[in-house]
């Protein structure tokens, strides 16, 4: 793929996929679905878990000036194993998503887009948009 070959064209790059702006550091966050604590079989507590090590991760390089880019592309399909075959990760572990971290250009062209919070927000019951 062309996003792997650090000598592709931007042509060739922008064909395929939209690349990533560059960044120094690339952390790629795996997950081992056979290692849970005893009768925990069926739960999902170790991507809790893995939900708060990133966020202790993203306040700490927050409070240090570098950004934090959470890059879920990288975890699934042929992306994903493409991935795990160049970082030689095992087949037991996957990757839930990758970590951008450097220090932000000032003149990003990606604009951060939040949702509304009425969008995914229901009051008492789930489908109840609005209070009466």
């Amino acid at each position: 793929m062309a996003w792997s070959n650090p000598q592709a064209s931007r042509n060739e790059l922008e064909a395929t996929v939209r690349p990533l702006p560059t960044s120094p550091v690339m952390l790629f966050m795996l997950y081992d679905p056979t290692r849970r604590a005893p009768a925990s079989e069926g739960d999902f507590l170790g991507i809790i878990s893995l939900g708060c090590a990133t966020e202790n991760m993203w306040l700490m390089a927050s409070s240090l000036g570098i950004g934090f880019h959470i890059v879920s592309s990288f975890g699934a399909g042929s992306i994903g194993k493409e991935v795990k075959s160049i970082l030689g990760v095992p087949d037991s572990l996957k990757i839930v998503y990758a970590i951008r971290l450097g220090y932000p250009v000032s003149n990003s062209e990606y604009v951060r887009v939040r949702r509304e919070v009425g969008i995914f927000t229901h009051y008492n019951q789930f489908g109840n948009k609005g209070l009466k």
